[in-house]
């Protein structure tokens, strides 16, 4: 995303179905832009009553209600100057869609009690996984609120609507594991890959993060087809339909990206040693990199000893 937006006061909307990812992405924005040292405050809407809502998010003073015996900062104080995560913006009944139309128009609030308006110093993002705009039609959700939070709208897809090739958005997310687990010998053999492929993905994601996690813990270097779930394995199976043509592609592909990033971790991401350690072309190795989605700036940080 442009710098200029993630940096601004400018609200993000983010979409998608559950498990797809929203939470990453809203923590991708907070640590990409100038707040990333500034607090990132995650907040399930849905989770709180209409009662509370103002009290949790303004804060309140003391003596403000029945229970209130000392002054309480909200979510808007604990954001300061960095970023407040609305979560499931979708679910707010119309008297929270108001106390938040309010607080965006006017970056300013009030403790539940106090007198003193506060400035709101941080950035709004907001996420849902239901159809703001249908619910816009259909009276459930404010259409001047919806237009105030739709500044920019990232919407993201579900796992096997992600990518023209699944098998590479998956390699993408185990490449990441292997970096959260300093696990670099970490592979699935190419049957494993193949079920992966063929496996629909229900949770998005998320399932695909908590699966990977379990064969993490499992301490194996290479898994294979029998060490995946039995529910993973058994859709799999009654939805093979691949080619021979295509198991050799993925089998390449695999193989071609493990190389480039074990030639990368070796080299501290340099490229021009990476590139005469492969006897890749430069230009051939940054084409490579880029098909692959490769960030080679992550690798930096394993020096030698």
């Amino acid at each position: 995303m442009n710098l200029s937006i993630l940096n601004s006061d400018a609200p993000i909307l983010i979409t998608g179905p559950t498990g797809s990812g929203k939470t990453i992405k809203a923590k991708k924005f907070h640590e990409d832009s100038k707040r990333k040292h500034a607090p990132f405050i995650h907040v399930n809407v849905a989770a709180i009553t209409d009662d509370f809502f103002c009290s949790e998010l303004f804060g309140h003073e003391k003596g403000s209600f029945t229970g209130a015996i000392g002054q309480r900062e909200g979510y808007c104080s604990q954001a300061g100057e960095g970023t407040l995560f609305l979560d499931e913006i979708g679910e707010l009944s119309k008297s929270k869609q108001a106390a938040l139309l309010t607080l965006i128009e006017q970056r300013m609030y009030f403790r539940l009690g106090g007198v003193m308006p506060i400035a709101f110093k941080g950035k709004f993002i907001f996420a849902t996984n239901k159809n703001l705009e249908n619910l816009v039609r259909e009276g459930e959700f404010r259409e001047d609120l919806y237009y105030r939070i739709r500044f920019f709208h990232q919407e993201l897809k579900a796992l096997k609507d992600s990518s023209k090739n699944i098998l590479s958005e998956i390699i993408k997310v185990i490449n990441q594991k292997k970096i959260q687990y300093s696990r670099f010998n970490f592979t699935l053999s190419q049957e494993a890959l193949n079920c992966f492929a063929t496996y629909s993905w229900p949770g998005n994601y998320r399932e695909l993060n908590q699966t990977l996690d379990y064969l993490f813990f499992l301490d194996r270097d290479k898994v294979e087809l029998g060490d995946l779930p039995d529910w993973l394995l058994n859709e799999s199976e009654e939805n093979k339909d691949y080619s021979h043509k295509s198991c050799f592609k993925y089998a390449l592909e695999s193989f071609e990206r493990q190389y480039l990033e074990t030639h990368l971790q070796k080299n501290e991401g340099k490229i021009n040693q990476t590139a005469l350690s492969t006897g890749i072309n430069k230009v051939t190795l940054i084409s490579k990199l880029k098909k692959y989605d490769i960030d080679r700036k992550k690798y930096k940080q394993y020096q030698s000893a």
